[in-house]
């Protein structure tokens, strides 16, 4: 049975330092839905032409697009009528599923082999298309799009953990509305403040706490961020580096039941859950 493959992405707008008087009180929500709302299209690579279309709402911040590519290729056809072998020249639109909560800042992609190799590299044209919209340029806004991955192995290996002896995780600015309040929040506003986009901040001890790391762990995944710590397993061991980072969480649906308002919530439930358990 056919089955449609979400990952799950967080969407940033990075706003600069000094921001524009365009600004006003536009929130990343209203900057998210606006980008999406124009339906944008432009050319992000020769010869291809990639799109937003197919916009539906669900509530307020919840929704669902189609997010491909159009291109032109020579097709070999035989005309009956000359009966000659012909070259013609047709377009065609390769799509996928996305579904947004622009509350929360993340999309969910469906896997389309025929756009990109994998979801993330579909991420990198969407990243690229919303670069485009007038809400994101006239404000010099940078939009970023980065995989969440599932943290409760990393998080499982800190818990268990005779000892932590290292940790470090990248952040972004501004503070995310879901930051915590030990490590993303005030790093945050200090790439914020100098007017950098991304950073990348270590903690080293004899025995680091454990309840910290795990609540900087859940906010690192949730935003998108990217950890690594440095952790003895038993007194007796070596010290062992372990990572968070890579792949984005994934969650699959049957194509004949495809309900995206269900996805939607879902993947919304999904990430509350890696952000609060």
């Amino acid at each position: 049975m056919a089955g449609i493959e979400y990952s799950l992405f967080r969407v940033n707008f990075i706003k600069p330092r000094q921001q524009s008087l365009l600004d006003h009180d536009l929130s990343s929500t209203q900057i998210f839905l606006s980008s999406v709302q124009v339906r944008p299209s432009a050319h992000l690579r020769a010869g291809q032409t990639w799109h937003i279309g197919n916009l539906q709402r669900f509530s307020d911040n919840e929704g669902y697009f189609a997010f491909g590519r159009t291109t032109k290729a020579s097709v070999e056809k035989f005309d009956e009528s000359s009966g000659n072998f012909l070259e013609e020249e047709q377009s065609t639109s390769p799509y996928t599923h996305c579904v947004f909560d622009a509350r929360r800042g993340i999309v969910g992609i469906a896997k389309k082999t025929s756009l990109a190799k994998t979801s993330k590299g579909i991420a990198k044209r969407l990243q690229q298309l919303l670069s485009t919209t007038r809400v994101v340029r006239t404000r010099k806004i940078v939009v970023e799009i980065a995989p969440i991955p599932d943290p409760h192995g990393f998080m499982e290996a800190i818990r268990t953990a005779y000892r932590i002896t290292r940790f470090a995780a990248t952040f972004h600015g501004p503070n995310p509305f879901d930051a915590d309040a030990y490590f993303q929040k005030p790093l945050s506003a200090l790439i914020s403040a100098a007017n950098g986009e991304k950073g990348k901040a270590q903690l080293v001890g004899r025995d680091l706490d454990k309840d910290t790391l795990l609540e900087v762990s859940r906010s690192t995944a949730a935003t998108g961020n990217e950890a690594t710590a440095m952790i003895v397993k038993s007194k007796s061991e070596k010290p062992l580096t372990i990572n968070l980072r890579g792949n984005a969480i994934k969650r699959s649906y049957d194509e004949a039941q495809h309900d995206t308002a269900r996805v939607v919530r879902e993947l919304s439930n999904l990430y509350d859950h890696i952000r609060n358990d």
